[in-house]
């Protein structure tokens, strides 16, 4: 960062950076786009006029606050602390302060996008060997299984793809399962051109050829894991030449993936959230659990690490789940029926927006949203829409006005990263994030937290000041923050083999190939696979999708930087679907996922970086200049999402993998 008498001037990667190594991604650069934009809100709104009109009045914030907090009260007082949900999209690194504040409230009701982004990853990880794990790029593993993420275009876990490309760059060899052709899976070894939602099928048919060709980590699996012969007689079904046919693979190409990635001396597993939004995402991210655990890749050098935090009081200590009464906490909604997203704290968006319409198990009245455009990110739109509607209190922070805030009662203008003070924590190392610009009339959503405690009565709970709660998060580890400013970063010093000395943090101490903890929950002890949706006559392709490059889920259509160069979502066809539906480059579609009901608005790219019956959408497009909230969506494809095919553990909607057709837009529809 470049600062001209105090003020950013200019902003550019840091080749000193352990992480990034000096990449700095188109989003990174338009955060002094972000810091200056003339469409930022700077001062809180209070709605004049119906719901989603756009009708707002400037409000102080003392008098915004001030009626948040009375809002909040009164429906606590009259239906308790369970009619309050607090909502959040992507981690900022407040998440533990959003999850501290509703514990502190008595609300077991957090809803955000967990569902179907980490949190599928991270509970099949934590119920197989009892931790979380990551690639270890740095100790050069021979194979990268590179499935449902495109990572040099996306950013998780705290590192940035560069890593994987530096990997490559000194010889790991890379194998990409994803129905398109990226750019990363054209430069792989081998490229799996998946049939969307078929990963599950994929990772169980991986299983039997390892076990049936003996290519497991033999002494791995006597000695560190539990119910291997079940698993063996488990997977029996999944013959090569069945999960050919259910995946759309070649049963050769299949076997040679699983031969590389087996009998690699270091492999590890990249898988993205686009394993998670479909009906089979806990199962599927459970399945390439016991994959890598029975190849013997956890742990190991060049394998998946399990994340060993550092002693400050992050992501697990923070939110202070001892606050949450346990007859609160049963009251979570979707709790009984999606045990396994309940375990994390989340809500599911689809349980949540049923029960505010129904008004079923309780009353849900009030909901704060912290920095999510819901009506844009969470599925079923429809649905989300008549759920704000209902609400009485919608309180919504955030940059700019999106079309979920518009359907708020208030809303209260936040900072962006360069704006607060913040100490980021990811597998690899913690940070330093420092306050380096100030727009005036914006406040940081830790600082709405603590202003929101203070007038509920729970500043007991919190800290006077946000540096004092920085102090305390770092206390563990004996910094202060104006200490832990001049470091900027600790990276978090890796340790290998740490199951040698304790065993895996399970109950059995080993790696669970079968869980019976899930069984006892109802669940399957092993992965299985639900066979997805079929396209039909009247909906022949498939759609999958992902946010383009530019931008961040939902995020960033306001900026010059991010928006130049594509006006409209984009779906991408294969030349023969173009020939057969008559189609040309650029035209104006609709998909739909049903006949004769609401369409979404693309416009075509023909590329064979898809198969026939594939159709590629652009997802997370809101249309910022658009007047009406029904206008700047028209774009959005969960439009066409729904809750019927969820995960039954997670709730995960199903967002890839749905049939759709495609028509001509007819005017005055859509």
């Amino acid at each position: 960062m470049e600062l001209v008498d105090g003020v950013p001037a200019d902003i550019h990667g840091d080749p000193d950076s352990p992480t990034s190594e000096g990449y700095f991604c188109v989003k990174g650069k338009a955060s002094l786009d972000l810091l200056r934009s003339p469409e930022r809100l700077t001062t809180p709104l209070v709605r004049t006029g119906p719901r989603g009109s756009g009708a707002f009045e400037p409000i102080s914030w003392e008098a915004a606050l001030d009626r948040v907090a009375s809002g909040l009260t009164a429906t606590i007082d009259r239906h308790g602390p369970e009619s309050v949900v607090l909502g959040q999209g992507t981690d900022r690194n407040y998440q533990e302060w959003v999850f501290r504040l509703a514990n502190a409230i008595g609300t077991p009701n957090v809803v955000g996008p967990a569902h179907v982004c980490f949190y599928p990853r991270v509970m099949a990880s934590i119920l197989t060997y009892g931790g979380f794990t990551f690639c270890d790029y740095e100790g050069d593993p021979e194979v990268v299984l590179l499935w449902g993420s495109n990572k040099p275009n996306t950013h998780s876990d705290g590192v940035i793809g560069v890593k994987l490309l530096r990997a490559m760059e000194r010889g790991s060899r890379v194998i990409t399962v994803d129905p398109r052709r990226t750019q990363t899976a054209s430069r792989s070894a081998l490229h799996l051109a998946i049939r969307p939602g078929t990963d599950g099928a994929l990772a169980l048919g991986m299983i039997k050829i390892v076990i049936d060709e003996g290519w497991y980590d033999h002494d791995f699996v006597a000695e560190h894991t539990h119910g291997f012969d079940e698993l063996a007689a488990h997977v029996r079904p999944y013959a090569v030449d069945r999960v050919a046919e259910i995946t759309g693979l070649d049963g050769g190409l299949i076997h040679e993936a699983t031969r590389a990635y087996a009998q690699a001396a270091r492999a590890c597993i990249e898988a993205g959230t686009g394993l998670s939004q479909n009906e089979n995402s806990f199962d599927t991210h459970r399945a390439i659990a016991i994959l890598a655990a029975i190849c013997g890749n956890i742990d190991a050098p060049g394998g998946d690490l399990i994340w060993d935090p550092m002693p400050i009081e992050g992501r697990r200590a923070f939110p202070r789940t001892e606050l949450l009464l346990q007859e609160q906490a049963e009251k979570r909604i979707g709790g009984d029926k999606h045990r396994i997203l309940s375990m994390t704290g989340w809500v599911a968006p689809g349980d949540l927006h049923d029960a505010v319409v129904s008004g079923s198990p309780y009353p849900i009245t009030s909901l704060v949203i912290f920095g999510s455009n819901i009506l844009a990110s969470h599925e079923n739109t429809e649905l989300v829409r008549a759920s704000l509607a209902k609400l009485d209190l919608v309180v919504v922070c955030d940059l700019f006005l999106t079309p979920t805030a518009r359907y708020a009662d208030v809303v209260l203008p936040t900072s962006s990263w360069l704006e607060r003070d913040q100490i980021v924590e990811f597998n690899s190392y913690i940070a330093a994030r420092q306050k380096v610009a100030t727009v005036d009339g914006c406040r940081s959503d830790e600082e709405i937290i603590l202003e929101l405690a203070e007038r509920l009565g729970l500043s007991q709970h919190f800290f006077p000041s946000l540096e004092a709660a920085l102090d305390a998060k770092l206390a563990g580890i004996d910094l202060t923050w104006k200490q832990f400013k001049e470091i900027g970063y600790i990276r978090n010093e890796k340790r290998y083999h740490k199951y040698r000395d304790g065993g895996f943090r399970t109950r059995s101490g080993r790696v669970n190939l079968v869980n019976n903890g899930l069984r006892a929950m109802g669940y399957e002890p092993f992965p299985t696979f639900r066979f997805p949706a079929e396209p039909r006559p009247e909906l022949p392709y498939l759609m999958t999708s992902a946010h383009p490059r530019q931008f961040y889920n939902t995020e960033f259509h306001q900026l010059p930087t991010t928006s130049r160069g594509q006006a409209t979502a984009r779906l991408t066809v294969h030349p023969e679907t173009a020939r057969r539906e008559g189609l040309a480059d650029g035209d104006d579609v609709e998909i739909y996922a049903r006949t004769g009901g609401r369409g979404v608005r693309m416009t075509v790219k023909i590329s064979d970086a898809v198969a026939p019956d594939v159709v590629f959408a652009d997802a997370g497009w809101w249309y910022p200049d658009e007047s009406s909230a029904e206008a700047a969506l028209r774009s959005s494809v969960n439009l066409l999402t729904t809750n019927d095919r969820a995960d039954v553990h997670m709730g995960s909607a199903t967002m890839r993998g749905v049939a759709v057709g495609i028509r001509r837009p007819v005017a005055g529809r859509g």
